[in-house]
């Protein structure tokens, strides 16, 4: 999955006037490190990017180029195309949520895992912590569009971390984890 998120953040950390290292020292990691995030080399880590939203006070949707609009379809695809854009059905008890492309999946998972993962206890949660920083990472190095094998795995050892460690979500938590393993059950246009 190809992320834009380097302008990002070269644009909001000049915005407040901040060379790389003083965004380094902010975030405990090298100036090395955030220039190879603002060249696209490579790509900060679930937690990182939880603490850049922060500290720039910006959204995760903004970050992972999410905001952006979405491509126009041909007319013949909308003619044909039955309920709304967003959600087309359900199957069992799962609703069914349609995306462009493999990778518009992709991003909405991250920005999700960034949720879930904000919103953890960092010390009673941490295994769970680490299997989403674990799947976040893997999202977004993958360079095919074919994010359906992770979202199966994702699914099975969800599941598997949460029952093994007796942890329990808050309900909200719990909800975000809902939509992680329903990624699962989507379909592209």
């Amino acid at each position: 999955m190809k992320i834009a998120i380097g302008p990002k953040i070269k644009d909001q950390r000049e915005q407040r006037e901040w060379s790389q290292q003083v965004l380094a020292e902010k975030l405990r990691v090298s100036r090395q490190t955030i220039s190879k995030w603002e060249l696209g080399k490579s790509y900060p880590d679930l937690e990182s990017l939880v603490m850049l939203a922060q500290l720039f006070g910006v959204s995760a949707d903004y970050l992972l180029g999410m905001t952006q609009p979405v491509a126009k379809r041909p007319w013949y695809r909308v003619w044909f195309r039955k309920g709304s854009k967003e959600t087309m059905g359900t199957t069992e008890n799962h609703s069914v949520k349609w995306y462009s492309s493999g990778q518009a999946r992709a991003k909405a998972a991250t920005a999700i895992m960034m949720d879930l993962v904000a919103n953890l206890n960092q010390t009673t949660e941490r295994p769970f912590r680490e299997l989403i920083g674990n799947y976040y990472r893997e999202l977004v190095q993958q360079q095919s569009g074919s994010n359906m094998y992770v979202f199966e795995r994702m699914g099975i050892e969800i599941s598997a971390c949460l029952r093994k460690n007796g942890i329990v979500l808050s309900p909200e938590n719990a909800k975000r984890v809902d939509q992680l393993i329903a990624m699962n059950y989507v379909r592209y246009l």
